[in-house]
């Protein structure tokens, strides 16, 4: 049986980058360390980006989130073989094992996109550090909530 779309998933998984970069890049949880790693001060970002970007960057993350749901809910062609069944019958996989594979997808993917262009653009391991943990925290709720709100 294909897996069903929940479109409310959908949207708040396509908004989960934007709330996690509200968060995690806030004064007072990483962005300080941000604006250093890549020697920017508030003079040098001004107002931030122009607001026409958010649209665009909804558009990059609903492209993100079509793919996750494909891989959680075995639309590429999983076997299934972690399903859970409730006690009505139904089945279903869990939050934390999806969430594991944001993490799975952290480790495969960002860590050596991020390595490779610390590497050679000459950023700083707290740069790469930063931004692999936004992204990958991002995954996994990405994930997560693609997996257990189906």
């Amino acid at each position: 049986m294909e897996p069903q779309m929940n479109i409310v998933s959908l949207i708040v998984s396509t908004l989960i980058p934007m709330i996690m970069g509200f968060i995690y890049y806030h004064p007072s949880v990483m962005g300080n360390a941000w604006m250093k790693a890549n020697e920017f001060t508030k003079e040098s970002i001004g107002k931030g980006p122009n607001p026409a970007l958010y649209v665009l960057t909804l558009v990059t993350s609903f492209l993100l989130t079509m793919f996750f749901w494909g891989w959680v809910t075995g639309a590429g062609g999983q076997d299934g073989g972690f399903q859970t069944t409730a006690p009505d019958g139904h089945s279903y996989v869990t939050f934390a094992h999806c969430a594991f594979h944001g993490f799975a997808f952290m480790l495969t993917v960002l860590v050596p996109i991020f390595a490779s262009m610390a590497i050679f653009e000459m950023r700083s391991r707290a740069w790469a550090l930063i931004n692999i943990g936004y992204w990958g925290l991002t995954a996994m709720v990405m994930c997560g909530i693609l997996s257990a709100w189906r």
